[in-house]
């Protein structure tokens, strides 16, 4: 019997280990488990950390690009009013020089051609006028 007691006394032993291996497994499945949520919770935060500040970074970039558009945009504006001022400008001078250097060539050919100019006839009109009223004085003078 001795070695029937000594053979329960084996098993029991074993059983015994068994249990403490099978105990330790658990608690390192447990604490495994508890480390992966946990770490899925600071990982969450950091993320979430990371996501506010690139989301604050994003949104300052956004800030300058559009007041930069809008800088260059007025900068654009400003150019292109001030081209347009300096082409109506040469335009306008354009206009003036053609307008007077087609007056001069008309007034040469008109002279060529002996064809009385504005001037001209606004002259003789008034030489006109002042002869008529003369005449009409003398016609008065000449009834009295």
């Amino acid at each position: 019997m001795t070695g029937h007691v000594e053979q329960v006394t084996i098993e029991e032993e074993m059983l015994e280990e068994r249990v403490s291996i099978v105990e330790s497994a658990q608690k390192a499945a447990v604490n495994a488990f508890r480390a992966g949520i946990g770490a899925a919770d600071i990982a969450r935060g950091e993320v979430l950390t990371l996501l506010e500040k690139t989301q604050k970074d994003v949104g300052e970039i956004l800030d300058r690009f559009i007041a930069r558009g809008e800088e260059l945009e007025s900068e654009g504006r400003k150019r292109i009013e001030e081209t347009i001022e300096t082409r109506r400008k040469q335009v306008d001078e354009r206009v003036k020089e053609t307008s007077s250097e087609l007056d001069r060539r008309i007034e040469t050919i008109l002279h060529t051609m002996n064809v009385p100019t504005k001037a001209d006839i606004d002259d003789l009109t008034k030489k006109i006028n002042s002869l008529t009223r003369k005449v009409n004085d003398l016609a008065k003078q000449a009834t009295k």
